[in-house]
């Protein structure tokens, strides 16, 4: 019998999972793939505070989308994307935020902190399945060109 070929590929950290449907996972180190996912991350703060702190603007507006991929969590001090396509090429990307970060500002708001620099990131851990990876970088490449003039929300309150 074949054996099974490992899920985590390099580290493995000691509070990980495993995601369903997923076939192999890797903890992104690259200074430009962790530059990349700290911008992603403040481009979506700001559309999500511009929404959400706008008395004026409706919360019917928000997508919980960022180029295809759906914002399916967040709290417990992680930020999840996932992009699941049915079949080859998907992929989850779990970002796990710093001790001493917070993720929303103080009181009952529920407005957003943006990530203050990339040392607010205590590890990203890309899960995917098939050509997942390649998928993943892929769309990086795709969300920076199409995103990145939206500008970045920078106001962290404590």
């Amino acid at each position: 019998m074949p054996r099974k070929s490992p899920y985590w590929i390099g580290k493995r950290p000691s509070d990980s999972k495993r995601w369903a449907g997923m076939t192999s996972a890797t903890i992104l180190e690259g200074k430009e793939e962790i530059e990349a996912v700290y911008r992603l991350y403040r481009r979506y703060v700001k559309k999500w505070n511009d929404i959400e702190l706008d008395t004026n603007r409706s919360l019917d507006e928000h997508t919980h989308e960022i180029c295809g991929a759906k914002v399916v969590g967040g709290g417990q001090r992680r930020f999840i994307l996932s992009h699941q396509c049915g079949g080859q090429g998907e992929w989850i990307l779990e970002v796990c935020f710093s001790r001493g970060f917070k993720e929303y500002y103080p009181g009952m708001s529920c407005g957003l902190n943006p990530l203050r620099s990339t040392d607010d990131i205590r590890s990203i851990r890309l899960h995917w399945n098939e050509a997942g990876d390649q998928a993943f970088r892929i769309w990086l490449k795709t969300e920076q060109s199409q995103n990145k003039e939206s500008g970045e929300s920078t106001e962290y309150r404590a």
